[in-house]
């Protein structure tokens, strides 16, 4: 059954790769990068025998990274999906790839005859997966080659199961492959196990986001706040990772506020840089409001007050990489993919991380557990439409005392969870030198 569900699987790839190659070639450009990386044809300056990490996009990355410095003595392989997952790798990792002992690369296509060719270039000693990224091939050339295959941070949404369970006759040798199973939540645990993946394999380690670790210190001086364009009495709110349809209604409500709030301040970073342009528009678009481009700011040069925003000017974070510095400098977090379906929201725990107020609309499902545990603890408000989006944020930005007490809230949660990392490198060693005994066994005879 397994080889009847390859050739199929194999079949359908060739039909779909002219058609992905088509559209990166006119209508979806972004594909464009990286496309003869997808196939393995282009993999150069590779470290020898590493272990293989793969995070599909920047949230992901930017969980994963805190575990990489645990893997110094191993070389590297770092495999992302986005173009923006891989600008930000290849920027945070400049050193280590310098070195020459860690590549990253663009996920290849999970076509059968790929990915057993990216083995056979890579040969890796292990591969660790973050979250939910479910390939059929890569999972199962792993387990043939005998290479321990781990998912960390494991999640499965609702809809996702469902779908695997209901389909289980034709997926649950995926998962029973597996060879570690580290989940965010009791639940997920439960889905992993209803889908096969072998039962002392599967633990229950919690979310690794707990692990973020600002890169700069919460920090309110008047010179750090300048060198992003506010000074030191501005109240900014930072809307991160934002949406089609999402970025119009916090234009619209800063529009309502900035009259009543003369020094409340916004800074929106779309959460893809295809679209830094298009929300540029939609700025300009909008009565009395002007556009600033951080990436064509000078304002780490400025040292007068008065050159800096006005409000009349919304900020565009349209540069990768930066916008931690923005919550370390920020009163209050909007974090999107929340007030528009379908998205399920994106990480709350970076501005829970630099004790910031943090607002999300009512859609957040890839995130729930720790939305649940934010909004429990007095740290996060779930807002229901964009009129109490914009009645919440007035409340903020004249309750400054309420701004403390929900970012001090938020600071502890993040705080009281950061041992899950600790745990997490503590497993995948495990796992990792239980395998090269084996190896060292094998090769011994």
């Amino acid at each position: 059954m397994i080889k009847a569900f390859f050739l199929f699987y194999e079949i359908f790839w060739q039909l779909l790769m002219p058609v992905l190659w088509l559209l990166s070639e006119t209508t979806v450009s972004k594909w464009k990068d990286g496309f003869r990386s997808r196939q393995a044809k282009e993999f150069n300056d590779l470290p020898a025998k590493p272990i293989w990490f793969h995070a599909v996009s920047v949230g992901e990355f930017n969980a994963m990274l805190p575990i990489l410095k645990y893997f110094s003595e191993f070389n590297i392989i770092v495999s992302t999906t986005t173009a923006s997952s891989q600008a930000l790798a290849k920027k945070k990792l400049a050193a280590e790839i310098m070195e020459g002992r860690l590549q990253v690369i663009y996920m290849p296509f999970d076509a059968p005859s790929i990915i057993q060719k990216t083995f056979s270039i890579i040969k890796p000693k292990a591969l660790i997966i973050m979250e939910t990224e479910i390939w059929p091939a890569l999972i199962y050339e792993a387990y043939i080659r005998e290479i321990p295959t781990s998912i960390i941070n494991a999640r499965l949404a609702d809809k996702s199961f469902k779908q695997y369970k209901s389909s289980l006759f034709l997926f649950n040798w995926i998962f029973n492959k597996l060879s570690l199973v580290l989940a965010q939540s009791p639940e997920d645990s439960r889905k992993f196990l209803e889908l096969k993946a072998p039962a002392d394999k599967v633990f229950m380690t919690g979310n690794m986001k707990f692990a973020v670790i600002p890169e700069i210190k919460k920090d309110q001086s008047a010179n750090l706040k300048r060198s992003m364009g506010f000074t030191k009495d501005h109240i900014l709110m930072v809307a991160a990772s934002t949406h089609p349809g999402e970025e119009s209604a916090l234009i619209s409500m800063y529009q309502e506020l900035k009259d009543k709030y003369p020094n409340l301040r916004l800074a929106i970073a779309p959460r893809h840089p295809e679209r830094f342009s298009v929300v540029e528009d939609l700025i300009l678009s909008a009565a009395k409001l002007e556009v600033v481009r951080y990436s064509k700011s000078n304002f780490k040069e400025t040292g007068a007050d008065n050159d800096l925003l006005t409000s009349n000017d919304i900020l565009l974070i349209d540069t990768i990489g930066d916008l931690m510095n923005f919550f370390a400098v920020a009163d209050i977090a909007f974090v999107g993919g929340t007030l528009v379906d379908k998205i399920g929201g994106h990480n709350v725990l970076e501005p829970a991380a630099y004790a910031l107020p943090i607002v999300i609309g009512p859609f957040y499902f890839k995130n729930t557990d720790v939305v649940e545990l934010l909004e429990n603890s007095g740290a996060l408000e779930v807002l229901e439409s964009k009129l109490a989006l914009k009645d919440f944020i007035d409340t903020l930005v004249k309750d400054k005392e309420r701004r403390v007490i929900m970012g001090s809230q938020a600071y502890k949660v993040v705080n009281k969870n950061k041992e899950v990392l600790v745990t997490v490198v503590d497993k995948l060693k495990t796992m990792l030198n239980a395998s090269l005994e084996q190896e060292m066994k094998a090769n011994a005879k």
